[in-house]
């Protein structure tokens, strides 16, 4: 099963502007290249622990192309997506199918960094529109991560602090229906509380839950269900949701990033 949280995706019209804020927020960012479709692009900011944030955007090409990200980025962008990190993905597949969840087969993927490196990876997603159902999608690599994931020590070091991704939060209509499709797509039992409920993916957490105020019921209106906060990890690898201080979410196309 899915071992980890791999990355989690941040989209907006202009990844050059997505570049400039992340910056001033303290993050570095390494360019990541150009998608196979020549339609979207991306930059990474890469941790310590392995995972990622991907800012992505269309490219020139493709402003007037089609992706299921997109119709996200025409009302005004974000926190969008987040894919967990499989080793045998038909297989994975495969068992989430066994226990009632619908994934797609597995396909191909492939960027071009600008140093002209190809990178190639196997995908499967979730055949419903984005906000419908809020379930990640997964990623099986085909040629070495290192060349996908920034790793460097230059690469990681961020001026305010950032190590890893502690976890992040789901935002659910309903929160018994929705635990119960992530038990099946992770494989493993939740913890249980009284909105939500927390599953553990290797050092990471994904916590399942509902809308406890006016401002996120409204943000589960205009988006549908999905991912809402990250909590990353500075001093302590034991970062709970609603720790940290909260950078500014303006520059991350109201994305809510804390650091914690």
């Amino acid at each position: 099963m899915p071992t980890s949280i791999d990355h989690i995706v941040i989209a907006s019209a202009d990844l050059d502007a997505a570049i400039a804020n992340a910056r001033s927020a303290g993050f570095t960012v390494v360019p990541g290249g150009v998608h196979g479709s020549g339609n979207t692009h991306n930059a990474l900011i890469g941790f310590a622990d392995g995972a990622y944030l991907e800012l992505f955007s269309p490219t020139v090409q493709g402003r007037t192309a089609d992706h299921r990200w997109f119709p996200r980025i025409r009302k005004g962008g974000g926190l969008v997506d987040f894919c967990l990190l499989g080793a045998d993905l038909a297989t994975e597949v495969a068992q989430i199918r066994a226990r009632g969840i619908e994934y797609s087969a597995p396909f191909s993927m492939a960027r071009v960094t600008p140093a002209g490196t190809r990178i190639e990876w196997m995908l499967s997603t979730a055949p419903y529109p984005t906000g419908e159902k809020g379930w990640p999608f997964i990623i099986e690599d085909k040629t070495p991560r290192s060349l996908r994931v920034p790793h460097e020590a230059d690469q990681i070091r961020h001026s305010n602090g950032a190590a890893g991704v502690a976890g992040m939060t789901v935002l659910v209509r309903d929160v018994e229906k929705s635990s119960a499709e992530y038990a099946a797509i992770l494989g493993t039992r939740a913890n249980a509380s009284e909105k939500s409920r927390s599953f553990s993916l290797g050092h990471a957490w994904i916590e399942v839950r509902e809308a406890v105020d006016p401002e996120e019921t409204e943000h589960l209106e205009r988006f549908g269900q999905g991912p809402y906060a990250i909590t990353l990890w500075a001093r302590s690898e034991g970062a709970r949701p609603g720790d940290g201080d909260l950078l500014d979410p303006a520059l991350f196309s109201g994305a809510k990033i804390s650091v914690a």
